[in-house]
């Protein structure tokens, strides 16, 4: 990347690979908690073939935070109903590997009596998108990525619209900067943009990419398998922690954060921006709606998301 067009295209042939990497099929009986994997899934946590699964052992193989955001979600599902992805890192013969997760609820007379899905493994995917952090340019200020950063990653990405693994984009705005600058001077304003930028490294740590687009603008280049709606949901989540006052020496300063934000479509294959085009479109309309809002874009329209404050 970044005018290395042989580190792209090394990139592009660790991503194939990543989709035929080790994994396969599992299941989980919930009046039992006995496991069915099949071979492929042993392969991944590095154990033997067909030997005995007891649940509280294979949870071990966790990274401690992951097992507990696989919990989180798997105890939701089995309330809701409704399946979800995540990745999670494992450590597999003494190793760390990545493993994306993808569960379903199976139910029986309208009660959940399994949850099963697949496992793959995704290191190989996970070391493409560091590679590409390790590339491209940042911005001095934050330390994110920069524009030109940004663009070349969105070109490459969107070279894998359609595929099963789901991207969004989304743009995200320091509210009326001009004015924070003109009330807090220079260096209030730099605080201002240099706390957004860790905020969102602290609050999307998996994101593909997080960079500092320009003047108080920000973008996210992010995983999100499970479609628009739970892009919303994840959004929604950090804009509250996003907008709370900055502080610095003195009162902290009040702040208001606008959003944006696309899922990548196969239509964005040849023309990467019209995926910008769009979320900038859906932050358009968040400001337009008064500031500190949230759209998604859908379709010719940017769909409302209700701020929680």
């Amino acid at each position: 990347m970044n005018g290395n067009p042989s580190a792209a295209l090394a990139a592009s042939r660790l991503y194939d690979r990543a989709l035929a990497g080790l994994g396969g099929t599992w299941a989980c009986d919930l009046s039992s908690q006995v496991l069915t994997w099949s071979e492929g899934v042993y392969d991944l946590f590095g154990l033997r073939r067909g030997s005995g699964l007891q649940r509280a052992a294979t949870l071990d193989h966790y990274q401690s935070q992951s097992r507990g955001e696989m919990e989180r979600h798997r105890a939701e599902a089995i309330r809701t109903g409704k399946g979800f992805a995540l990745d999670c890192q494992i450590r597999s013969n003494g190793q760390s590997r990545w493993m994306r997760l993808r569960v379903g609820v199976g139910y029986e007379h309208g009660r959940p009596i399994h949850i099963f899905g697949t496992k793959q493994d995704v290191t190989a995917e996970k070391a493409m998108w560091d590679g590409l952090v390790t590339l491209v340019g940042n911005d001095p200020l934050t330390g994110l990525a920069n524009r030109r950063a940004f663009e070349d990653a969105l070109r490459e990405l969107s070279r894998h619209a359609g595929s099963s693994h789901g991207f969004a984009l989304a743009v995200i705005s320091i509210d009326d900067f001009e004015a924070i600058r003109d009330q807090h001077d220079f260096a209030g304003a730099q605080a201002c943009l240099r706390c957004i930028g860790e905020r969102l490294g602290r609050l999307f740590p998996d994101a593909v990419l997080v960079s500092r687009i320009g003047g108080s603008e920000f973008a996210l280049l992010l995983q999100a398998p499970a479609g628009a709606g739970s892009l919303a949901a994840t959004l929604q989540a950090a804009h509250s922690l996003l907008a709370r006052p900055v502080p610095q020496r003195g009162p902290a300063i009040g702040i208001g954060v606008s959003i944006g934000a696309t899922m990548m479509k196969p239509s964005h294959r040849h023309d990467p921006k019209k995926l910008f085009a769009e979320a900038d479109a859906a932050l358009y309309v968040a400001r337009a709606a008064g500031y500190n809002r949230l759209r998604v874009f859908d379709g010719m329209i940017a769909t409302r998301v209700p701020v929680v404050h």
